[in-house]
């Protein structure tokens, strides 16, 4: 955990999925609160949102561990 938040690129990862988290526990579930639309006919919103929520994480440890990992 020092190494990540002894730099700048570790401390805005950190934020990020702060950030992502409170939304995915707090916001999200009463946006989503009695939805039944469907995306494309088949996929419920939630699961899209859900989705993208790891989508989201997914692309942040893969920017981090790529360009910013302090032990290349």
């Amino acid at each position: 955990m020092r190494e990540i938040t002894g730099h700048r690129p570790g401390r805005i990862l950190l934020w990020v999925l702060l950030l992502s988290a409170l939304w995915y526990v707090f916001v999200l579930p009463f946006v989503l609160q009695n939805t039944s639309y469907l995306l494309f006919g088949w996929m419920p919103v939630s699961v899209a949102f859900y989705n993208l929520q790891t989508i989201i994480w997914l692309l942040a440890f893969w920017v981090y561990t790529s360009r910013y990992w302090p032990y290349r």
